[in-house]
């Protein structure tokens, strides 16, 4: 990963939108950076997005997808390592010294191969604390790098599953939604009368 080359320029960003995906557009919704763009790459964007379709035509039926196969394809841990590496703290170290800068495509393929004979087990997390700015401490866990990659894929698929059934109205803890999102719904939905 690190060693293929020079991932930083050649970025190709994937956006989840109403009925289609598409590559190199603007970033309005979802979005998941892949590095390279290959065939296996998009299969497994293909994927999520024909879950995320289907979830939404059919919000009131159980998933009858095999979820665990998805999670089990080496493509799919290498667009979370790639969607993790970005944000800068991710490269800290947990109870282990090794970090996200640390992966390859072996140590990849060896956590796919630990996943499909499930013998992969999340290990325990760093326990720091931290200042608060108003005085004192708070704790912080840091989770070791394999398994912040697995429980990246593991959002990836969640989210795919649960985002079409959301109420339009929830901004909380969703992608591109949060505080801002809501006061601004607020300041358009609800103005005064001229």
């Amino acid at each position: 990963m690190p060693k293929e080359g020079n991932l930083h320029g050649n970025r190709t960003t994937v956006v989840f939108e109403r009925k289609r995906v598409v590559v190199n557009g603007a970033s309005t919704s979802r979005s998941y950076s892949t590095g390279r763009t290959t065939s296996e790459k998009l299969n497994v964007i293909g994927k999520l997005e024909d879950l995320y379709l289907r979830s939404e035509k059919f919000t009131n039926e159980s998933v009858d997808r095999n979820l665990y196969k998805i999670l089990t394809n080496v493509k799919l841990l290498e667009i979370a390592y790639n969607r993790l590496r970005s944000k800068p703290g991710q490269m800290t170290p947990g109870v282990k010294p090794e970090t996200l800068d640390g992966m390859s495509k072996e140590v990849l393929e060896d956590i796919v191969v630990k996943l499909k004979n499930e013998s992969f087990q999340f290990s325990p997390g760093r326990r720091v604390q931290i200042p608060k700015p108003s005085g004192g401490t708070r704790p912080l866990t840091i989770a070791p790098p394999r398994d912040k990659l697995v429980q990246e894929a593991m959002r990836m698929i969640l989210e795919a599953v649960f985002e079409p059934t959301f109420s339009k109205f929830s901004h909380g803890f969703r992608p591109g939604k949060g505080c801002h999102s809501a006061l601004k719904a607020v300041r358009q939905d609800f103005q005064p009368a001229i």
